[in-house]
């Protein structure tokens, strides 16, 4: 019976001895890596007992820290993001984040040219900035984003008078000489192929209303906006519906729900007689009432259309006719972040690829291989392993092997700790 009390004693004491241990000065883990000129801050956090690689030091509570600096806490390579501080324990909240965290957070300040990923899109800070959300402070704020196409309204965007932008699925026109309005929350946008006539809106010379059930064009912008169709500025068209053939001099005309115009220059009137919409009918009839694409209407580089719910821009006008998004060289879609290997991306494009960031650094090599997958081609931005992949600038610093490195020349595919002719151990 002694015996067992013994057995329990001891076991009792040697469980407060481990207990006691998680807030002792005397881990090993810990004074291998300790910082002795701090010899008084001897206190681990519970949690910290990964060994520090070479190269980088633990952080140092009494130590003053500026933008830039890099230390070890917590099995991570952290970054300072203020200016200066003393005594502030690594934590988003403190303006700390781990090395190449690309995620917004509200408590950390951007310096010029960060990038981030924030519900799924890409900004660039042009200015220093905290708190100011990516979404919502708009084309004058300090986030410009990228990969998206100048087409695609942003808040606070300043438009002008005709001008199309995509918003929320679909395509608007401007109906004020300057907007910086939200499109479809004010009456200075109308939907691009709307003809609704609005006395709100301004109007240029060329502009086609419906008003009474007729058709109206505007002849003097300046006259016609803020009065009603039919008087000065206005001129009212005629529009005669196609059954099967329409007078040779017809410059109207309404087939299945569109009104069309006759394309000027048409020499042979009879070619009038063409079905609208037909792939005859080409170079002959226009559709006008409609922002979704019309094969066979005459479009310019640059429009844009809407198809199965989707915006595209046409790059070449010889292959207007081609279906959006079937083929290339014809009309190209919005992008978005996500790595798509049917777009062509240009030096310096963003994509999001298995949850990582990439950019373009060779405009040949990435179209033709995906990201993660070649040299020179995609150089991943999100974490700090070394990545086999990527083209190394001098001064940037990478985890491999337990150890951190700094690049001493422009490197890709050269080994860290085997590559002395590019790499040397980061030194805090």
């Amino acid at each position: 019976m002694k015996k067992c009390h013994k057995y329990i004693i001891s076991t009792l004491l040697f469980v407060m001895l481990f207990m006691l241990s998680f807030s002792s000065e005397m881990t090993y883990a810990y004074w291998s890596n300790v910082n002795f000129s701090d010899i008084n801050n001897n206190q681990i956090t519970l949690g910290e007992w990964s060994i520090a690689p070479d190269g980088i030091s633990y952080y140092d509570s009494q130590a003053t820290y500026t933008t830039g600096d890099l230390i070890w806490y917590m099995g991570a390579i952290w970054e300072y993001q203020g200016v200066s501080t003393l005594g502030s324990e690594p934590s988003i909240a403190n303006n700390w984040t781990t090395l190449n965290d690309l995620n917004w957070y509200s408590t950390v300040t951007y310096q010029t040219g960060d990038v981030i990923l924030y519900n799924n899109n890409i900004y660039i800070a042009s200015m220093t900035t905290t708190n100011e959300n990516p979404e919502t402070t708009g084309a004058n704020g300090p986030w410009v984003i990228q990969g998206s196409e100048d087409y695609v309204w942003q808040v606070g965007q300043t438009v002008l008078l005709n001008e199309v932008v995509y918003h929320n699925g679909a395509l608007w026109i401007s109906k004020s000489t300057t907007t910086t309005s939200e499109p479809g929350t004010t009456n200075t946008w109308s939907l691009l192929g709307d003809l609704s006539f609005s006395i709100n809106y301004t109007y240029a010379t060329g502009d086609y209303v419906i008003y009474n059930n007729a058709y109206y064009v505007v002849t003097d912008g300046s006259l016609a906006t803020g009065s009603l169709p039919g008087t000065s500025g206005w001129s009212q068209i005629t529009v005669v519906p196609f059954t099967g053939s329409v007078g040779n001099n017809t410059e109207y005309t309404s087939y299945n729900g569109l009104l069309y115009k006759a394309v000027q220059g048409k020499v042979n009137g009879k070619d009038r007689n063409i079905v609208p919409g037909s792939a005859a009918s080409k170079g002959i009839w226009q559709a006008l009432n409609t922002q979704e694409w019309q094969q066979y209407n005459t479009y310019n580089n640059g429009d844009l259309v809407m198809y199965q719910g989707e915006v595209y821009e046409l790059i070449n006008s010889l292959n207007s006719s081609d279906t959006p998004g079937q083929t290339s060289n014809s009309w190209v879609g919005l992008k978005t972040v996500n790595y798509d290997s049917s777009v062509t991306y240009a030096l310096n494009d963003y994509v999001v690829d298995n949850s990582e960031v990439f950019i373009v650094i060779n405009v040949s090599n990435a179209n033709a291989n995906a990201p993660a997958t070649s040299l020179n081609a995609w150089n991943q931005l999100s974490g700090y392993d070394w990545y086999f992949y990527n083209t190394y600038q001098v001064g940037e610093v990478v985890y491999y092997n337990d150890a951190v490195y700094q690049a001493i020349a422009i490197t890709s595919n050269n080994q860290p700790d085997i590559s002395t002719s590019f790499w040397a151990l980061y030194e805090n």
